[in-house]
């Protein structure tokens, strides 16, 4: 805090700060060089990002992928659909899908009213609490179980094991069965599920152990007749346990009918019996005991009607194991398999969508519209890079417009400012060398023609209806006035493709022993990469410190510069405002002794 002209009744502040005002203006100037180089390093970097995008897609021309895109097509894609890389060869193939990859799956029989899945694991014939072992095609784990746990908690303490064991477990609750899917198809895709105290894990899934062929009857239905054709009373026979149950079968007796009898006769012993969905009889055999079925009739015509089997061996083991199956396909007639239904041949890669049907036609060519594309996206970025050095090289600078000072700012608004600093902004790269003989360096890549190649072959991009300027139709297209921009004849470009597809490769892509030989695209990189470079190194990047390039060196010293210049300014300052101090107590002494001599002479 500082208060003058007590005595002298001068305004010290004002006086110090006209006297400050002109001592500061080496800073000022130092302040507004400052300014300067940082937008003209601001221009740069925003530049190099254009040269830098340039650059990338010059690589990406230098790659002979680019020009080996294919075209191919598949006469029904509701089979087999395709996609093609480069490397597929252009022609004509065939291929027949004899069998979809599948995934192993196994799904549990009728739960017996399991629905909602709030049904104990005892319910459906756990013994005792143990461990079940689950193994997929990622890994094997063991989970605990217990009698009483429920089917939803079963499922989850499953499907926690999914990411180690490649099973999963869902429950339908209409359904009322267990479905288990691997995470994969093919042969290798396996689910195996084990109860460690060795009980039948068939026991607990409720298998349907009969799923004999269909009898003559076609599917069975609750309401059909067992067999109509029946003369007089037919004895049916089920031995279970080495028990033999026999039920009378008429021509009127309904597939429910007997159902239900043989379920009054056998359910309490272990043995249910059920119509199932695809219209066959399905037993669920609780002990694996030994279980056969007979008739009285000399062709056993209530056995074959039913659809089922003379004699089934009981599942006596405690694993119970499923594998998926492999894909099969004849490509050119050619037998193949592979896991998944998504396989690659001959750099044509394949998603199988239907088994069984006719041979699918297959076809491949040259993809001449996309490569024309390709280079289409060159030539405009190379075109809007033109544009922006160009712009940079020829925007007026207004010199008479430096950067504001502070003391200049408070005496403008906001809208004198801004187009204030769009003069002074304007033209920081205007003629700039870097860029310029940058520029050069890319149009003579353009134009020069690529030596090296064989007599006779494409060596220039005029040769393939790209240059400054083109003739159509008796219209001609570009002028000096351009600036070296690109334009493009597509109907000669895609005839050097359909013609040359090599040739056109080669003008781009060649890799020479020196900057003559290389290909159009292997130069522009080339220059692309020592301009970008140039220009980092002299204005950085936002991520550069100041130490690592020359115009970071630049203002670091003139930073430096201000720095001191301020710490002398302001020692200046306070020198001004003791020697005002000073002369205020000066003056302050001066009118007390007045003050003193003019009491003495009026006493």
């Amino acid at each position: 805090m500082r208060i003058g002209g007590l005595a002298s009744g001068m305004d010290t502040d004002a006086l110090v700060k006209q006297m400050m005002d002109a001592q500061r203006i080496p800073l000022d100037k130092l302040a507004q060089k400052k300014q300067l180089l940082e937008w003209k390093r601001d221009d740069y970097r925003t530049l190099n990002n254009k040269i830098l995008e340039f650059r990338n897609a010059a690589f990406d021309m230098k790659l002979q992928s680019g020009y080996l895109t294919k075209k191919v097509s598949s006469s029904q894609e509701s089979i087999v659909s395709v996609t093609s890389s480069a490397s597929a060869s252009e022609g004509q193939y065939t291929i027949q899908i004899d069998k979809l990859a599948k995934s192993a799956s196994l799904t549990s029989g009728d739960l017996r009213g399991a629905a909602g899945g709030s049904k104990t694991v005892g319910y459906l014939g756990l013994d005792s609490d143990t461990q079940l072992q689950i193994t997929g095609d990622k890994g094997a784990k063991t989970i605990d179980i217990k009698t009483t746990d429920t089917i939803d908690q079963l499922v989850s303490a499953i499907n926690q094991q999914t990411a180690s064991t490649g099973v999963k477990a869902t429950y339908d609750s209409t359904m009322d069965r267990l479905f288990f899917t691997s995470s994969k198809t093919g042969e290798s895709s396996i689910i195996e599920l084990e109860l460690t105290n060795g009980q039948n894990m068939n026991d607990i899934l409720a298998p349907e152990v009969n799923q004999g062929t269909l009898g003559t009857n076609g599917a069975l239905s609750k309401n059909s007749l067992v067999n109509g054709s029946l003369v007089g009373t037919a004895q049916f026979t089920v031995t279970y346990d080495g028990a033999a149950y026999n039920f009378d079968v008429t021509n009127t007796t309904t597939v429910q009918e007997l159902v239900d009898q043989i379920n009054d006769e056998l359910s309490d012993d272990g043995l249910d019996v059920s119509l199932n969905s695809s219209g066959k009889l399905s037993f669920y055999n609780r002990d694996s005991k030994a279980l056969a079925f007979s008739d009285d009739q000399p062709d056993s015509s209530v056995v074959e009607a039913l659809g089922i089997d003379t004699g089934l061996t009981p599942l006596s083991n405690s694993t119970t194991s499923v594998a998926g199956t492999n894909a099969k396909v004849f490509f050119n007639g050619i037998e193949a398999e592979y896991e998944s239904n998504t396989f690659t041949i001959v750099g044509m890669t394949f998603t199988a969508k239907q088994e069984g049907g006719s041979t699918v036609d297959i076809g491949v060519t040259q993809d001449t519209d996309k490569i024309v594309e390709t280079i289409k996206t060159f030539v405009e970025k190379y075109n809007s890079l033109i544009d922006e050095v160009n712009k940079e090289l020829s925007e007026k600078r207004y010199r008479d417009f430096q950067p504001l000072t502070d003391a200049q700012r408070e005496e403008m608004d906001e809208d004198e400012i801004k187009k204030w600093e769009e003069r002074a902004r304007s033209g920081m790269l205007t003629n700039d060398n870097l860029l310029s003989n940058g520029l050069n360096s890319l149009r003579r890549a353009l134009s020069d023609s690529v030596n090296g190649l064989p007599a006779g072959q494409l060596k220039s991009l005029a040769e393939i209806g790209i240059s400054n300027s083109n003739i159509s139709g008796g219209g001609i297209t570009g002028s000096y006035s351009d600036r070296g921009k690109l334009y493009i004849d597509e109907t000669k470009l895609k005839k050097a493709l359909t013609d040359n597809p090599e040739e056109v490769m080669a003008l781009f892509t060649t890799d020479g022993a020196s900057d003559s030989n290389d290909g159009i695209a292997t130069r522009l990189y080339d220059k692309a990469s020592a301009l970008f470079k140039q220009i980092t190194d002299k204005a950085g990047t936002t991520t550069s410190v100041d130490t690592q390039f020359l115009m970071g060196k630049e203002n670091k010293q003139i930073t430096e510069q201000m720095s001191r210049l301020e710490a002398r300014l302001l020692d200046l300052e306070n020198r001004y405002y003791k020697q005002f101090t000073a002369m205020e107590k000066y003056i302050s002494q001066m009118n007390s002794q007045s003050d003193w001599l003019y009491q003495q002479f009026s006493s």
